[in-house]
Formats: structure tokens, sequence, C-alpha cells
């Protein structure tokens, strides 16, 4: 993540002007890159050239690391997740607070053109009320890489995947609140940490968020599938093309006979409905910008704009991830008003 952020603070023009880390080769490719680099992070905060911290460093780090660049007046901004808990989290925003510095968290997947297609369908309201939200990210390896596979270290897709899908739905449903979290984490390849994971989230407005994370899935389901009262939709990949979406043509409670003589499938209940009940509706087009955030970070930092993810938002993403690892370990539903 480290060459991920000096590729877009490059791309905006915005020197990189030193880089901190322990002892390792990744201080010999800060140097070919033209970058100071320091294996002591005394000598690194010392260094008055820059303002702005950015930590892509395992999870269980991120709070002492970051509170250290808040004391000396740094801006930080933190990869996900902001920290192990949100105990650590409130102690960050409590230094940054104390500091007047900016603290923010990489949430880069609010601008997933995928999240953005289908928070544009259930803003437009095309397929009625929400009911459910299925959203599912799958992969074939079945492995958890290097100290993503270390549970002392922020290990599991639940710090890894899960944080980001959270937040698109805590986005995607601004002013309503999380009342109830259930998880079940499992570790199917990889021993020590949760290497799939399935949360369940209803909010107050009645609409269940389903997430799904499998490292090892031969087989796929679609990326997205959204329940309405009046139709569906269903998003196969992050492409945010692929897919469709349809719902009926007139305000109906249900269809309670079957024409003709063609296969009904497995009853008369599952059978499908004949085509001029059904409308085909185009799939809304939503256009990603991938400089958003940065740009926005650099111009908080400048004081000329708000963060796009604020103190409540990390707060909120990661009082989620307390009350999953909770629920996985009780087997139990957790109420809750977040």
């Amino acid at each position: 993540m480290g060459h991920y952020h000096l590729k877009k603070c490059r791309e905006l023009g915005i020197e990189v002007a030193a880089v901190y880390n322990t002892p390792s080769p990744k201080l010999a490719e800060a140097r070919a890159e033209g970058i100071t680099a320091y294996d002591t992070l005394d000598a690194f905060l010392a260094d008055d050239r820059f303002s702005l911290v950015y930590i892509c460093t395992p999870n269980d780090v991120h709070a002492e690391l970051a509170i250290a660049c808040l004391e000396t007046g740094k801006h930080v901004m933190c990869e996900k997740p902001v920290t192990m808990n949100a105990a650590e989290l409130d102690a960050c925003i409590a230094a940054a607070e104390k500091n007047n510095r900016i603290f923010t968290a990489h949430q880069n997947r609010r601008w997933d053109v995928d999240y953005l297609t289908v928070k544009a369908a259930v803003d437009s309201g095309e397929i009625g009320r929400i009911t459910t939200i299925n959203s599912r990210v799958y992969g074939q390896r079945g492995v958890c890489f290097g100290w993503r596979a270390d549970p002392s270290r922020g290990g599991g897709m639940l710090y890894d995947w899960g944080i980001h899908l959270i937040d698109q739905f805590l986005c995607m449903f601004r002013g309503h609140k999380v009342i109830s979290v259930y998880a079940r984490l499992l570790s199917i390849l990889t021993p020590a940490v949760d290497d799939s994971f399935e949360l369940q989230m209803t909010f107050d407005n009645e609409t269940c968020a389903i997430v799904h994370v499998g490292t090892f899935s031969l087989q796929s389901l679609p990326r997205w599938f959204v329940y309405g009262d009046r139709g569906t939709l269903r998003l196969d990949d992050f492409t945010g093309v692929n897919g469709g979406m349809a719902r009926i043509r007139d305000a109906v409670s249900g269809f309670d006979s079957v024409f003709g003589k063609h296969d009904i499938g497995p009853s008369r209940t599952m059978a499908p409905l004949q085509p001029e009940f059904i409308e085909e509706l185009p799939l809304p087009t939503a256009e990603s910008d991938p400089l958003a955030y940065h740009r926005n970070l650099i111009a908080a930092c400048e004081g000329l704009e708000t963060p796009f993810v604020t103190f409540d938002e990390m707060r909120r993403a990661m009082k989620i991830v307390d009350l999953a690892f909770e629920s996985a370990k009780s087997n139990q539903v957790i109420k809750t008003k977040i």
C-alpha cells in the first residue's frame, strides 16, 4: 500500500519526502525512488519537510504510530482498518483533537464503480423499498498471505475486506442506525485467522445487509444481489456493468395463477412470470474518481475541506467490527443502535 499511495501522490504532484520502516529491504526500495528513508521513528518525525503521514503498516501498530505522529503535529491518514478496535480508535481521535490535526482512514472503496451503481439504484427507488442486499467478494487461493495470516498483527478477512464492505453499507444508508449484528468467522485453509466470514447487519429501516467474503470459492455468486419489494438487481462483478435490473410493471401483491402448459418450475409458487409482467430496466451508470479521496485529504490538510472519512464514520465501522467478533465468539445476534 505504500507503493499505491506513492503513485497517487505523484499523480497529484505531491512530494513524498521521507519514509520510516524498521530495518528491511523496503528502506532500499524507498531510496531507489529518491526518498529519504529512516529506520527510527524519532528521526522520521524530526524531519520538518512534511506535514502529512500515510500509515501503511500491519494493523497492530496503527494506533501507536498514529498517536506518535499526531503528538508531533503531523496530519495522519491511516490504512484500514484504522485501528484494531474502537478503544484504540478513540485514543487516536483524542490525540488528533488535542493537537488540532487531521486523522482519517483510507476508505477508497466508496468510489468503486460497482458500489456506486448499486447505491444509485437503491437511491432511485426504481425497484421499490429495499429489503435485503447481498455483498460478496470471493477468491480462490484459500490463504491469507504474510502478516495477514497472523492474528497478533491484525490478520484475517474481517479486518481486510470486511471493513471496506461495512463502510460501503454505512455510507449507503447514512442516517439509519444498525440495530443488530450477527457474524460467523471461518478458518478454512488459514488456521490462525478468519479466511472467510459471513456478516449480517440489520438497519432501522428494516433493510438487511449481508456480507460474505471467502478466499476459497471455486465457483462464484454475483458480487451484488439486491431485493426490493418491486424488483431485483444483480451485479456480477466489480465492473458495474455486468448484470441486470428488473421490476414488476404494475403495483401487485402477488400472482395467483399460472398461464399455459409450459414448465412451471419446482412448484406453482416458484413458477416464472409471464414476460409481459416484467419490465427490464437499464442499470444505473456510475463513474469512479480514483483521485477523489487523495484530493480531499490534501484539501483538508490545507484547511479547505472536511475529510471525507470522519471520526464518527470511523467509530461506527470499528464498533461494527468489534460486535462482529463478539457475535462470532458467542454465536449470537448482538442487539445495538449504532
